[in-house]
Formats: structure tokens, C-alpha cells, sequence
């Protein structure tokens, strides 16, 4: 089963140093990124108002997806997250620390803070 990554999701497990990518995959799921959320950290990467722990997240983040040749794909929608709640009503499960995202969405993975752990979570 294919899990989709969010960039909020993505950043934040960079910087608590979170193997999300080997978490995901020993939950029996494949991590796939959407073409959108690459787009949106390279906007991130250009805000004066991001860190410097961000943007190198950011960086961080497009190189690790290089090396584990992770599948890009396109979720289409108005923005990123009216395509990941498209996505996760069709069953598909949604990395995301995104609240919105999460009340809409019943497949979830989710990062428990204090454990660097990650949990799936169905509604």
C-alpha cells in the first residue's frame, strides 16, 4: 500500500531526525511523493521567513528521495492539500501533520513527537 508524503510531514521528520522513510517501509508501506509537495518545498526554500533548519531539511529531503529513488507522482487538486484529502478518501494513506488534512482523511500516518515514532491511525 502506498503511502503519500506532505511536505509538512516531510520537513518536520528531517528535523527531529526521524527515519520516516525506513519507519514507513517496515509498516508494510511505500512512501510516494506528489510532484506538487516537491514544488511547494522549493517555494518554501525561496520565503525569507523559513529557517535555515527548514531550507536544509529542504535539501535534505530532495537528496534522500534522489538516493531511495522515491516514486514521484501528481495529485492534482486546487492546492497540495485539497489533492492529499482526494487522495485519502480514495483509501490511499496521507503522511501528514497537517490538521485539516487529517480530520478529512480516514488512512493516516502521523508522528508521535516525544518517541520520533511514527503510527498508523484509521478513522
Amino acid at each position: 500500500m502506498e503511502v503519500v508524503l506532505d511536505t509538512n510531514f516531510i520537513i518536520s521528520c528531517l528535523i527531529k531526525k526521524v527515519d520516516f522513510l525506513g519507519q514507513l517501509r517496515e509498516l508494510g508501506l511505500k512512501p510516494v511523493v506528489p510532484r506538487e509537495v516537491l514544488q511547494e518545498m522549493k517555494d518554501l526554500k525561496r520565503e525569507s521567513k523559513v529557517s535555515r533548519y527548514e531550507r536544509s531539511a529542504v535539501d535534505m529531503a530532495f537528496e534522500i528521495f534522489e538516493k531511495e529513488n522515491v516514486k514521484k507522482i501528481k495529485i492534482g487538486g486546487k492546492n497540495v492539500d485539497d489533492g492529499l484529502i482526494k487522495k485519502g478518501r480514495q483509501g490511499v494513506f496521507i503522511a501528514t501533520l497537517d490538521r485539516v488534512v487529517k480530520v478529512k482523511v480516514p488512512n493516516k500516518v502521523v508522528l508521535l513527537g516525544d518517541k520520533k515514532k511514527l503510527e498508523i491511525q484509521r478513522d
